[in-house]
């Protein structure tokens, strides 16, 4: 077992007090200057180099060993979530319409433990190891403009991580291949004719054909694709109407397709808008469709896999560290970094007797769970390092 998590004590209320602050505090994709002055802040404490303003708001923090040899990136995001949390909480949110909903307070705050930890061995190191704190993951993909600004050039391997609430505290899953999927968005206006709610023999409803479109877009997933594929269509919002007694003229269906392959990605869209479009036709009306591609899928490296999984046994043990046999049809930025270094993408759990929902108002875990989450991922550096 490795000697970090002792380590870690003596880091341990400063790295909760950080996490705590930065919950306080949250800040939306690009708007992070307080998270990022918060963690320099930190890093100065310990005497940690490190360049600002990358991407905007983001940190890359390097440490360098006494010896040369490989450079290994490890990967925190800093965003919050446009989200009220549960006024009840111990831990409270002190900005309305914002919270850390999906952890990424915990995240920025491990790896700041991490930092600490390496910081410590830095005169036993072979290389270098690379700190990025990223700004906008939720929904601006940050991780894909600070890559242009250089963060991965002469990386060789890289390690990113995520506290999950459907996974154990104490336990970690990893996963070779495909992780997460490719998340992207649609808009589908639809254009009728409004008029009177009681005649509407002269209009075009667009809500009967919004909703005819939601109805009969399933079937794309089960009658145009093989069964063996994944993918997911999901619609996440409806907009039309003002009035019970009025028929508008326009509907607006918003929602999300998730895939983890190319032809699949490139397929669904297209098979959606000539839906959309058929049906709106055979009821007289027209509409306009938005494509918006994100995130790439998430493909973690097998050699960095297997490293990382050797890398947390020593942190949680040999049998609380598991290997996924099915991907996840969430979307996570890190997809960019793992594009072009090999990487893997590891799950740290935060569970207790329940799954814990992310990207909920009552989402919150144990400030704890951040010890073998900063010594996994520093654990993962030392042995990539070797």
């Amino acid at each position: 077992m490795s000697t970090l998590p002792l380590l870690a004590q003596k880091y341990f209320e400063t790295i909760k007090a950080l996490r705590h602050d930065i919950h306080e505090e949250p800040e939306l994709g690009f708007e992070e200057f307080k998270t990022a002055t918060k963690v320099k802040a930190f890093l100065d404490s310990i005497g940690v180099p490190y360049q600002d303003q990358v991407a905007i708001t983001g940190v890359v923090a390097t440490i360098k060993g006494k010896y040369p040899g490989k450079t290994i990136l490890l990967r925190a995001d800093m965003d919050a979530l446009a989200l009220d949390q549960d006024p009840s909480h111990s831990l409270k949110s002190k900005v309305q319409g914002k919270m850390h909903a999906c952890g990424h307070d915990g995240h920025t705050a491990g790896l700041c433990l991490a930092a600490a930890l390496l910081n410590e061995y830095k005169d036993h190191i072979h290389g270098e190891v690379r700190l990025m704190f990223q700004p906008a993951e939720e929904t601006l993909g940050g991780a894909k403009p600070m890559i242009d600004a250089g963060v991965t050039e002469g990386v060789d391997m890289a390690f990113g991580a995520h506290l999950w609430g459907s996974l154990k505290e104490n336990h970690v899953q990893v996963k070779v291949g495909a992780m997460m999927a490719a998340p992207d968005a649609f808009k589908i206006v639809v254009k009728g004719r409004g008029g009177h709610g009681a005649m509407p023999h002269m209009c075009i409803d667009p809500i009967v054909i919004a909703s005819s479109i939601v109805v009969n877009a399933q079937s794309i997933i089960s009658r145009s694709l093989n069964p063996l594929d994944q993918a997911v269509l999901t619609f996440g919002q409806i907009h039309g109407g003002s009035a019970f007694n009025v028929i508008p003229n326009e509907v607006t269906l918003i929602g999300t397709i998730r895939t983890f392959s190319q032809e699949v990605r490139d397929l669904i869209p297209k098979k959606l808008h000539d839906l959309a479009s058929g049906i709106a036709k055979g009821y007289g009306g027209d509409v306009e469709f938005i494509y918006e591609p994100k995130y790439p899928v998430l493909i973690n490296d097998e050699l960095a896999v297997h490293h990382s999984a050797a890398s947390f046994k020593k942190i949680v043990g040999d049998d609380n560290v598991h290997y996924l046999e099915e991907p996840n049809m969430g979307g996570e930025d890190f997809a960019y970094i793992s594009q072009v270094v090999p990487s893997s993408f590891i799950y740290v759990g935060i569970k207790k007797d329940k799954d814990i929902i992310h990207h909920h108002p009552s989402f919150a875990w144990d400030d704890h769970n951040m010890i073998p989450l900063g010594c996994g991922l520093a654990q993962c550096a030392l042995d990539a390092l070797k």
